[in-house]
């Protein structure tokens, strides 16, 4: 592997490609989060007309709510996914090019320490999994939602 600011090998621009395409086929569980997130705002609305607001409302208040954790941690996925393909096809020669845009937008700390390709692709994988776990809360609850309706 190379160090944090040198040209990336090929080898890792292939694990760059790779983990771009696990990133786009993850676009799945956005568009399930985003789905169940907007069917639960439309169970609320009756509720918002002063209607009752029982287990069932509570349920899909929960669901939506995880909506915005959802669409946080989707934002942040796909930003991964098009650095990783910037990084895998050359558009950003090395991290330290990465490094360099994300500051310029405020998006990365002046003094922080650069961090090598592999930690950059364990850091991904973790937010995969937090945001799979979110649409899976989000599942349960509109299931939960649905059972006690």
């Amino acid at each position: 592997m190379t160090t944090t600011g040198d040209t990336l090998t090929p080898a890792e621009r292939a694990h760059c490609a790779a983990q771009a395409a696990w990133l786009h086929a993850g676009r799945v569980l956005s568009a399930i989060g985003l789905g169940l997130s907007a069917l639960a705002l439309i169970a609320l609305l009756p509720g918002m007309r002063g209607g009752p607001f029982g287990a069932a409302q509570m349920a899909f208040a929960a669901v939506a709510l995880l909506g915005a954790v959802e669409r946080y941690l989707a934002l942040r996925l796909r930003l991964d996914e098009r650095l990783f393909e910037a990084l895998a096809d050359a558009r950003l020669p090395s991290l330290h090019a990465l490094d360099d845009g994300l500051r310029q937008l405020g998006l990365r700390a002046r003094s922080a320490e650069p961090r090598p390709l592999a930690q950059r692709l364990d850091g991904t994988r973790r937010l995969i999994r937090q945001h799979a776990a979110v649409v899976a809360l989000q599942c349960l609850g509109f299931a939960g939602a649905l059972a006690v309706a």
